[in-house]
C-alpha cells in the first residue's frame, strides 16, 4: 500500500512482525512514482499492490481501486514498478 504500511502506524509499522520492511517498500515505491513522468505530479492517495520475489525484484504491482485516471493506472499497473529492485529482499517468512 502506498501512503502506509498496512500496520495503520505509518511508516515503520511499529504494530507489525513485517513492519519495518513494509516501510523500506514504501519509500522506495514513493520515490519510484516521483521518478516516472506519468506519475510525479500526481497527489491522489491511492493503494498498490506489490509483490516482490526472494531478491526483492518487484514482479507484479496493481492497484487496489482507481486513481480516477486511467493513464496514470496503467503506468502504475505496466511501468513504475515493473522490474523496481527493492534494497533488500523480503525477510524470511513474508
Amino acid at each position: 500500500m502506498i501512503g502506509g504500511t498496512g500496520t495503520g502506524k505509518g511508516p515503520g509499522g511499529g504494530g507489525s512482525r513485517f513492519g519495518w520492511y513494509a516501510g523500506q517498500v514504501q519509500s522506495t515505491a514513493v520515490r519510484a512514482l516521483q521518478a516516472h513522468k506519468r506519475t510525479r505530479s500526481s497527489r491522489r492517495d491511492i493503494k498498490v499492490r506489490i509483490w516482490v520475489d526472494s531478491t526483492g525484484r518487484v514482479t507484479r504491482a496493481t492497484l487496489s481501486g482507481s486513481s480516477g485516471d486511467p493513464a496514470t493506472d496503467r503506468a502504475i499497473e505496466e511501468g513504475v514498478f515493473n522490474g523496481l529492485q527493492l534494497q533488500e529482499p523480503p525477510p524470511q517468512g513474508m
